[in-house]
């Protein structure tokens, strides 16, 4: 197992320097567009109390995958996307749209001034609760595990062990799971309790997410604002009437709030099991005309496929060869 990727990385490695990659890129069939997936761009150090699985790349990692974008391929905005699918224009070769997920701060912080200092429009989609500085309960979930003083906890699942490091970390990986397997409130109960008992944050007294006044001005220099539903709950464990709920209200708050709203919409942590037939004729009916899930792949845009389309996410954890491969048709994260 390690011979084989070791062998993969290496033949990334030489994929990328020698350029065969960027020529892989260009032999997607007609409209080929890769959506990039990020949420947080930052180290784990300067925020101790968020989840550091939700950083998509260190800002030194974030800086590299832009400029390669920009020297190398086709970073688009929002007006090429709605041309191609309302207009029917064509995509340039090895199409690349940026995505932000929740609008944390370093959203402000590092990835606008990188993206603007590369001529990149980047979309984010913000779950419209949050500005008022609410907290994601992944977050609270990752702090009631991490700072319990006990070394096991109970809960309607079963026992979890805490003792160690490692099995904190197995546990945290188990209750996601379940979470996001079973009823969406019970779920959300759950980790209120587990965060009651935990130990108190020390913090810092700026929230987290970005303000709607920082939004606004994001919103005045480029940054396309867009729904992400109101309280980011998964919309399939959820009455379908709630859902289509949560999904209105995003788009209206977004318009009070940000004086227009976009066509475009971001499902909740959008694998398959959190989007359905129904939902996606809902967003018809709310005249949304691009949708993005959480499914690892890129394609050819359509119509067809245009309410349902598949985004790639970024980890801390890709070398820049590897986050190129992505860019390919020749990826797949099977």
């Amino acid at each position: 197992m390690a011979f084989k990727k070791e062998f993969k990385k290496t033949t990334l490695q030489i994929m990328h320097k020698s350029g065969l990659t960027r020529l892989l890129a260009g032999t997607g069939t007609n409209n080929f567009l890769t959506v990039l997936n990020y949420h947080r761009v930052d180290y784990p150090e300067n925020r101790p109390w968020l989840d550091p699985s939700l950083i998509s790349a260190t800002p030194e990692q974030f800086e590299a995958q832009m400029r390669l974008l920009r020297q190398k391929y086709s970073p688009i905005g929002i007006e090429a996307l709605l041309d191609t699918l309302i207009n029917e224009k064509t995509l340039p070769r090895r199409a690349v749209l940026i995505t932000v997920d929740d609008g944390y701060r370093d959203f402000q912080e590092t990835i606008f001034p990188i993206t603007s200092k590369y001529g990149i429009q980047p979309i984010l989609f913000v779950p419209t609760a949050y500005p008022a500085g609410k907290e994601f309960w992944w977050d609270k979930l990752y702090w009631a595990v991490e700072n319990q003083d006990k070394d096991e906890i109970e809960t309607p699942y079963e026992k979890f062990n805490l003792a160690t490091p490692a099995q904190r970390e197995k546990t945290l990986r188990e209750l996601r799971t379940k979470i996001k397997r079973g009823d969406f409130r019970k779920g959300m109960s759950l980790v209120d309790a587990l965060y009651a008992t935990s130990k108190p944050k020390v913090k810092s007294d700026t929230a987290d997410t970005l303000d709607w006044d920082e939004l606004n001005t994001l919103a005045r220099k480029g940054v396309i604002i867009a729904a992400h539903t109101h309280h980011h709950p998964l919309l399939t464990r959820i009455p379908f009437e709630e859902a289509c709920d949560e999904i209105h209200q995003s788009l209206e708050i977004i318009k009070k709030e940000i004086a227009e709203t976009s066509p475009i919409f971001a499902f909740p942590d959008g694998q398959p099991a959190f989007f359905s037939p129904e939902l996606i004729s809902f967003l018809k009916k709310e005249k949304i005309i691009f949708a993005v899930t959480t499914v690892d792949e890129n394609a050819s845009l359509t119509l067809e496929n245009a309410l349902f389309f598949p985004r790639i996410g970024v980890y801390r954890k890709l070398s820049l060869a590897a986050f190129e491969y992505r860019l390919t048709p020749f990826y797949t994260r099977k």
